[in-house]
């Protein structure tokens, strides 16, 4: 796969019940080219502090890794779930040097929510990413469920209405045996700023309960994802989230993971 310009990293979310110091050795022993830093305790603050900022910012370059993202929980649209400020958010991404901050588009999915609902996620979004843009930094909306963004369809629905050219995608498939992730990317593929790698398969041989399991071991096959991306000139990112749900050796098991982005990448 020689070519491929896709860079590899690692969410620090894998072990959010460790110091950031853990995830951050796994991606440097892992040889991968970055870390998309969570944006929740005990890794950084949700309010911006300069002093623990400059912190991470020289731990991770003392490893030799990038920030690749920001991982935000700044909401557009919010109905019952507090936000993270947007200056706050925009300041620490501008302090750690990331150049993608992910972001979320309401916590109601894509069916349940009312056109005034969209139409305030719009505007929302619209005016971060005229901020975002001020600063060089690009706003990727995590494709979820419970949120605006909860299909292909609504999640590019939704960045056609904010019309922003830095404000895109964070691309996840989905948790199910029936989605075929690449069409789902292949709908969205103009928007991709970022991609999340978990996969899944049966529970118990129960095709309606998943579990997550290694990347090259679930229902989703990531090199034709990896590659049709590249086909389209992508040259971000691709992050492995979370380890698989019972893995006896967490670290290990996430080690392989990345271990496995990194050698189909190429």
């Amino acid at each position: 796969m020689t070519g491929h310009k896709t860079k590899t990293a690692l969410c620090t979310i894998a072990f959010r019940e460790r110091l950031l110091e853990y995830s951050l050795d796994i991606a440097r022993e892992a040889g991968l080219d970055g870390v998309e830093i969570w944006g929740r305790e005990p890794h950084i603050a949700e309010q911006y502090d300069e002093n623990r900022i400059a912190a991470v910012r020289r731990m991770v370059a003392e490893r030799g890794l990038e920030v690749a993202v920001f991982g935000s929980y700044l909401r557009f649209g919010a109905v019952k779930t507090e936000s993270m400020g947007l200056r706050d958010v925009l300041q620490t991404a501008a302090g750690l040097q990331a150049p993608i901050i992910r972001v979320w588009a309401s916590d109601l999915g894509s069916e349940e929510a009312d056109e005034d609902i969209w139409q305030e996620t719009v505007l929302q979004c619209r005016e971060a990413a005229h901020s975002a843009r001020k600063m060089d930094m690009r706003l990727a909306v995590e494709m979820h469920s419970n949120t605006l963004a909860d299909t292909a369809e609504s999640a590019r629905r939704l960045v056609e209405k904010v019309d922003c050219e830095n404000f895109g995608l964070n691309y996840q498939a989905l948790p199910s045996v029936d989605d075929d992730a690449f069409a789902r990317l292949e709908h969205v593929l103009p928007w991709v700023y970022h991609l999340h790698a978990q996969n899944y398969a049966p529970l118990d041989g129960n095709p309606g309960k998943l579990e997550r399991v290694a990347l090259e071991d679930g229902v989703i096959d990531y090199e034709p994802l990896i590659e049709r991306l590249c086909s389209n000139g992508y040259d971000g990112y691709v992050a492995v989230e979370f380890g698989p749900s019972n893995a006896g050796d967490k670290r290990e098991a996430v080690l392989r993971d990345c271990r496995y982005l990194k050698s189909i990448r190429r």
